[in-house]
């Protein structure tokens, strides 16, 4: 854990997120979120690693994304874990990166059914009772049972998202709609957040 917030296991002081991009499939049979979080981050101060804070999800895989469109694999340390404040994501970097640089990491993951940003109702939960509901609540520190994140309100970002729904159901979340496509038996709303809001403002309703 770091100074900057002792609520937060990530590296505050070295890396700040600027952007995510979150490619998510909703899953009401299984109750789970599925698909790849993109950050982008500033460096502050020189680093070997990143380490994002995570609670309950299952993470597959992590890329380091470059300017030339190529992906290298990087390493996932899950060791460092926390009864209150979840599962430490430390990703490896391949060299140093130095103050002012940009980098760019896709993590694919699905989150668990014991994440506590998440809640699914069945249609019979429900008042019209035909369809399921899902709604999020990040608020104080379960935006990381959501996405891999800085997890913390001294951090701010922009964000955007294509959420694949099945139909006839329709996502909203807390930023702009900025269309939806068909994509045979579900659809896909995207959206856009240009204000930067901390991470626990990041919401989602199904």
């Amino acid at each position: 854990m770091f100074e900057v917030d002792p609520n937060s296991q990530s590296n505050l002081d070295v890396v700040a997120t600027e952007h995510v991009h979150l490619e998510l499939a909703v899953d009401f049979a299984t109750q789970q979120l599925s698909g790849v979080a993109t950050l982008e981050l500033l460096v502050v101060a020189q680093t070997l690693e990143v380490v994002l804070d995570t609670a309950h999800l299952s993470v597959k895989r992590a890329s380091l994304l470059g300017d030339d469109g190529e992906s290298s694999a990087l390493p996932i340390d899950i060791s460092t874990q926390h009864a209150i404040y979840g599962t430490a994501l430390r990703l490896a970097l391949p060299r140093a990166a130095s103050k002012g640089d940009k980098i760019k990491i896709a993590i694919e993951y699905a989150t668990t059914k014991k994440g506590g940003a998440i809640q699914f109702l069945t249609p019979e939960q429900t008042l019209g009772k035909k369809h399921p509901y899902l709604f999020t609540q990040c608020e104080e520190i379960h935006a990381r049972s959501l996405f891999p994140c800085q997890d913390s309100p001294s951090v701010k970002i922009a964000y955007s998202a294509n959420i694949r729904v099945p139909n006839p159901l329709t996502a909203l979340m807390s930023a702009i709609s900025t269309g939806s496509r068909v994509d045979g038996d579900h659809t896909v709303f995207s959206f856009e957040q240009a204000t930067t809001i901390p991470s626990y403002l990041v919401a989602l309703v199904v």
